[in-house]
């Protein structure tokens, strides 16, 4: 099969207090659209898969792991203040991590060079010993971690629109994993990092590339910074394995940010990425983060699986970018005096 998506109704499990923007609603949104949506013939969906606990422990601390499930198994509690554990989260949080590690080995075994793992907990803001930002463990790092012990070159990108601090801190001292993020402009969101000149350190020096973007970028800089950053990085790093945390918050009706992108403008940043990937021939797997509106979630994530073959949904109206690229552009040449020295930017 050439595309698969993996959901299932464990994610709906993990439950958060009335109002909290990280909510079941989400996935429900997507299985609803999936009952009155005929998915193309090049997709197949599949269930979850449950991680061991020794699965977490690829990028999580043992103690940290144990931590998390004390809370659960007694009765629940915050992390810290956005992020709950629920009394029965964690059977969600294991197929979370599970199901992007299955997929990602799969997709290396080349039972399916495309897949979507539609997910939650989110997992990019969680660091080795601290649950932050809606998540509890890092569902990309730990697949990304298990591909780098079997020798590949991986790469994330992160097109969600807040920085994905535990991602790139697990893996800032590597050169072994390269993460390049786009998102908000960390000094108007949280969480307050993810600056160009954080781009990694001693052996991981420039193998992590933050591409910040003014609030009121839309489809127009948001796709320049990825054909003019994104791109190029990659090619010049030439991955093996491509891993991308998908986070839909974006949009121009998200809550939680300010940028302006439409569901076409995430469709064609996702189809960029996967050209790629099927240009260079290498597996490409995509893991739900955030979003916060609950038609984009499932509009967007049934669109990726489409990526550069066809547009499945649309927006539901055209939104033009609020502010002059000039200003995007004047983002983008800070990135590029930051990393020059690094990649052929």
């Amino acid at each position: 099969m050439e595309r698969v998506l993996y959901v299932g109704d464990v994610f709906l499990l993990h439950k958060t207090p009335p109002g909290h923007p990280e909510s079941p609603e989400r996935l429900k949104a997507l299985l609803n659209l999936m009952k009155r949506t005929k998915l193309p013939d090049y997709v197949e969906v599949r269930s979850p898969v449950k991680a061991s606990e020794e699965d977490l422990f690829l990028v999580h601390d043992k103690e940290y792991v144990e931590y998390v499930k004390r809370i659960i198994e007694s009765g629940g509690g915050y992390l810290d203040p956005d992020t709950y554990a629920s009394p029965t989260s964690w059977e969600p949080a294991l197929y979370a991590a599970g199901t992007v590690l299955h997929a990602s080995l799969k997709a290396l075994e080349g039972d399916h060079w495309l897949a979507f793992a539609a997910v939650r907990p989110p997992g990019h803001h969680a660091r080795r010993s601290e649950g932050r930002g809606f998540c509890l463990f890092n569902n990309v790092a730990i697949a990304a971690e298990a591909l780098r012990r079997r020798g590949l070159r991986v790469a994330v990108v992160d097109i969600d629109v807040h920085w994905g601090d535990g991602t790139a801190y697990i893996f800032y001292d590597t050169d072994e994993v390269l993460y390049i993020s786009t998102h908000q402009d960390p000094s108007t969101l949280y969480p307050f990092e993810g600056f160009p000149y954080q781009k990694g350190r001693g052996k991981g020096e420039g193998y992590t590339v933050n591409v910040p973007l003014p609030p009121g970028t839309g489809d127009e800089g948001f796709i320049t910074a990825i054909h003019e950053i994104v791109l190029p990085v990659l090619e010049a790093y030439s991955p093996q394995f491509l891993l991308v945390s998908a986070g839909w918050d974006t949009h121009w009706l998200d809550p939680l940010a300010s940028l302006e992108v439409t569901v076409d403008g995430q469709w064609e940043a996702v189809s960029s990425l996967v050209g790629l990937a099927e240009s260079y021939g290498i597996p490409v797997v995509l893991a739900l983060e955030g979003g916060y509106v609950n038609w984009v979630v499932a509009k967007s994530t049934l669109n990726a699986l489409a990526a550069a073959k066809e547009k499945l949904f649309a927006d539901e109206k055209e939104v033009k970018q609020s502010i002059p690229e000039d200003e995007v552009e004047y983002y983008l040449e800070k990135v590029r005096a930051e990393l020059k020295k690094y990649w052929p930017l």
